[in-house]
């Protein structure tokens, strides 16, 4: 069996500002295979995001190391880290992050063209992505055009145009209402059944149980690993939302 397509070990960040340095991370480590879906939740300060970063190389960890596609990502500069992560992640931000001058497909197009490819392909792809997720009609829309639905649909195209190995999503659902966040969730379960390996942060239970797996966080530290691909698991976490609720 070869090496995880993604994996950390004893990461540790410490933020220094104000009167103490807070502890983000303390030894947290991970393994995603090709093809796995892994949600990671806790509460807000647990440290979720700041793992989701220090996987996608927007940040470097203190101590421990980050393996991308079989190559050290953490070691490597600012422009090393956005080059390997150009190739091979795609990011769906908790807030966007859509260039509000640029068009839905000129969003979309983005990142094949820091690839390279030649602008007419970049448009064909984008269009095709934006079709894909049910927000074609779109395309030659400002992000203001749109509803919030409509704008994470576009964020998503934007993270997969480029076929990226893996999908790092921080809470891609999270200001949503129920009915575009069931629409982002079917997706998300589209893309990961065509082979999609996925890492999402989020708050709410119901999408952490799409997941094959789901780390729990507190306090900078994984307290709880669950499989919910063998027969117990996702029963066992729908019924804790059922109690939940």
């Amino acid at each position: 069996m070869g090496d995880p397509l993604l994996h950390a070990r004893g990461l540790v960040r410490t933020y220094h500002g104000g009167v103490r340095a807070s502890a983000a991370l303390r030894d947290v480590s991970i393994e995603v295979a090709a093809g796995d879906w892994v949600a990671v939740t806790g509460p807000s300060g647990s440290g979720k995001s700041t793992l989701l970063h220090l996987l996608g190389g927007l940040d470097r960890p203190d101590r421990g190391e980050v393996w991308l596609a079989g190559q050290r990502l953490d070691t490597r500069s600012e422009s090393g880290r956005a080059l390997l992560r150009r190739r091979h992640v795609g990011f769906v931000f908790q807030f966007l992050n859509l260039v509000p001058t640029m068009t839905a497909a000129g969003n979309v197009e983005l990142p094949l063209l820091l690839q390279g490819t030649g602008r007419r392909e970049a448009r064909r792809r984008a269009l095709e992505a934006l079709d894909e997720l049910d927000v074609g009609e779109a395309a030659d829309a400002a992000p203001a055009e749109l509803s919030g639905g409509q704008q994470q649909r576009v964020a998503l195209a934007r993270a997969v145009v480029h076929r990226p190995d893996v999908l790092l999503a921080d809470e891609p659902t999270g200001a949503l209402d129920s009915t575009a966040a069931e629409n982002v969730l079917d997706l998300l379960r589209r893309r990961h059944l065509a082979g999609q390996s996925i890492v999402l942060v989020t708050h709410d239970h119901r999408v952490a149980s799409a997941a094959d797996r789901v780390l729990t966080m507190l306090d900078g530290q994984v307290v709880d690993e669950r499989d919910l691909t063998g027969p117990p698991g996702r029963a066992a976490l729908r019924n804790l939302i059922d109690l939940e609720g």
